[in-house]
Formats: C-alpha cells, structure tokens, sequence
C-alpha cells in the first residue's frame, strides 16, 4: 500500500493539577493515498485529540505528545521545527473543524480568507490568490462574487462549504474532517457529503472523517477505525466492520441504532459511561460495560487479525464458542 499517513504507538496525555488525563494510548493508524477511513466513537473516545496531534496541535502544556512514529507521505512530522510546520498545514495536510459557525474570522471577507492559504503556500501574487479563491466558491457551490461577502452573511451550510474551500484551497494530500456536519440540517448535510466525495475523488485526497455517525462512515469512506478509550478497538474495510463485526463495543454502537424494519423494536443502548480517563483500567478499557467480559478481559489487550484488512483488540476470542450476534446491515 503506498501510504500517505504512517502513525505507530501514538500517545497523548494532559498533565493537569488534578491528575494525568490519558486522552490517546498507543493508537496505530495508516492510510492509503486516495483512501478514506472514518474515525468512530462515542464522545471522548480520542478522535478530535488524535486529529489535533496528527497536525501538532496539541498545546504544550499541558498536553505532552509521545509517538513512534508520525509519518506523512514519508516526511517525518515529528522532528519538524515551526517553520516546516508551517508549510506543510493547509498544503499537504487541511482540517475541517467541528463547528463552522466558529471557523471562520468575522472581520475578513470568505475570499480573503481562502485566499491567506493560497499566498501563504503558493508563489502567487494577490490577485492571483483572490482569482483562485473565487474559482473555489465557485467549486463548492457558491458564485465567484460572494467572495467580497463577510461570514455572518452566509447559512451554516454556505459556512461550511467555505470552510471546505479553505481546506482544499491547496490540494492537501490529506484532509481531516472533524464532524463537520454535526451542525447542519439533514438536507445540507446530504449536500456537504456529497460535495467532499467529489472533491475527494477529482483531487485524490485522502481523508480521515471523524465522527459519531455510522452511517455517514457507510457514505463517505472505505475503511473504518472504532475508538474506545483513546485507541482502536477494531479496524477494517466496510464489509469488515459492518457485516463482519468482532469487538463487543463495535457490535453495541450497531445495536443502539434504530432498526428501520421494526419501527416497535427497542433500542439497546450500550450500559455504562466510558471510563474516566485519569482513571483507566489495566486491561480492556471496555471490560466493566462488556456483556462477554471474563477474566483474561483485566489483562491488556493485544491486537488480533482475522485477514489482511481486519483487526480486533479483544482476547473474547480466545474462548471456545465465543461469537457476537448483533443486528444485520442492509
């Protein structure tokens, strides 16, 4: 696989007065050039904090990053110094943060704001900048001349189409999209998917979505990562996470969902909050909500593969007769 993205052993810790917060422990991820892989989880799993250390981001302090190794397109981000950093945000690698309301400056015009990336990365001059800031309003979806036009006079949905301008201004080879559609009404939603995906494939972007809607992961991407914790519990292709699911946590975010066949069924809400992160256990993080749990479960997990795409870091396995049974996906 010729990688775009290499992360091997992955920690993020913030050192506070009132404890260490483990908020990332030892995550593994790589992703292929052209590919997308959906980060899932329930809130405080790790996505948004993996993001920010993927990018460097992460403040210091009280924030302390620790990784093997932080590998983009074969350049090592790790040991890069401010000024390289510089250069490769917004160029090789772009974020879309969570809440477009808030991303984007009021006192600057969408142009100039999508235009900065352009000068910043480019040898181009001003106008030049401005010239290919309006051919991307025009990319995603909004005409040339409401470049001039300020942030509060677009809908949240117009918003976030600028914000992915910005993000694509450039022609990352990665993109990083943090719920970028928690904010937005169902139909706008449906309209940024789609927007992203054919940006993605005429750029070849690579892209790591990060959410909590399964669904969306279904829409958009080809592989799916499963956080619990600060790491990943299961990752494979979609037809291995969905229709061949094997870590117990996996199997109850599917059964939480609304059957649509069976509009009476009840829902089965996973029991339980996910551990307090200055707190977590010595052995699988899952283990006091588990419905399989035993005693091997103290212990820490190691990594199982069940074929060249599909991993599992679960020990449940190892019992004789052991086997998830959970609702089917159309």
């Amino acid at each position: 696989m010729d990688k775009v993205l290499d992360v091997k052993n992955l920690a993020v810790r913030f050192e506070t007065e009132d404890g260490v917060v483990r908020a990332v422990n030892g995550l593994d991820l790589e992703l292929g050039k052209g590919r997308s892989i959906g980060l899932v989880g329930e809130t405080g799993a790790g996505k948004t904090t993996t993001a920010l250390a993927l990018l460097r981001l992460v403040p210091d302090p009280p924030g302390v990053v620790e990784c093997e190794k932080l590998e983009l397109d074969g350049k090592d981000i790790l040991t890069m110094s401010a000024k390289e950093l510089e250069s490769v945000r917004g160029n090789d690698i772009s974020m879309i943060f969570q809440d477009p309301m808030t991303a984007l400056n009021p006192v600057f015009t969408v142009g100039e704001q999508i235009a900065e990336s352009i000068l910043l990365h480019e040898n181009v001059t001003k106008v030049e900048s401005m010239k290919r800031a309006m051919e991307m309003l025009e990319l995603v979806g909004i005409p040339a001349e409401r470049a001039y036009d300020y942030p509060h006079e677009f809908s949240g949905g117009m918003k976030q189409r600028v914000v992915i301008a910005i993000a694509l201004a450039c022609h990352p080879q990665l993109l990083i999209a943090d719920e970028p559609t928690t904010a937005l009404d169902v139909t706008i939603q449906a309209q940024v998917l789609d927007l992203m995906r054919r940006l993605r494939e005429q750029y070849q972007t690579s892209l790591i979505m990060i959410t909590h809607d399964l669904g969306i992961v279904a829409e958009v991407c080809d592989e799916v990562a499963v956080m619990y914790a600060g790491n990943i519990v299961e990752k494979g292709t979609l037809e291995d996470g969905f229709n061949h699911t094997k870590h117990p946590y996996t199997e109850g975010l599917f059964n939480s969902l609304p059957n649509i066949n069976d509009r009476k069924a009840m829902l089965t809400p996973i029991k339980g909050l996910m551990p307090d992160p200055t707190h977590l256990p010595e052995g699988c993080p899952f283990e006091p909500r588990c419905p399989y749990a035993g005693e091997d479960c103290k212990q820490p997990q190691s990594v199982r593969s069940f074929n060249e795409t599909h991993t599992v870091r679960c020990s449940a396995y190892d019992r004789p007769g052991f086997h998830i049974e959970r609702k089917e996906i159309d």
